[in-house]
């Protein structure tokens, strides 16, 4: 899972010139990823290690990358 979200991402920063700071995925694919950074316990670090906020999508087929403005701390601490 982490390859391929490398890769995703590497592949946005390189067509859009900025790097993505959403990532999309659904249940499974975060549980899978969960299971691969099973060292980290903390959702947060999670998205530190990553450069990313999380979005959990339930119809979400494949994972996917975007970039927002919102800074998504202040908006969910509001």
């Amino acid at each position: 899972m982490l390859s391929f979200i490398y890769r995703i991402a590497t592949e946005y920063e390189k067509n859009h010139g900025f790097q993505a700071n959403l990532l999309y995925l659904n249940q499974e694919h975060f549980d899978c990823l969960c299971d691969e950074l099973s060292e980290i316990k903390d959702l947060g670090d999670i998205c530190l290690l990553l450069g990313m906020q999380i979005v959990l999508e339930r119809e979400l087929v494949h994972p996917h990358v975007y970039w927002s403005d919102i800074n998504w701390n202040q908006a969910v601490a509001v």
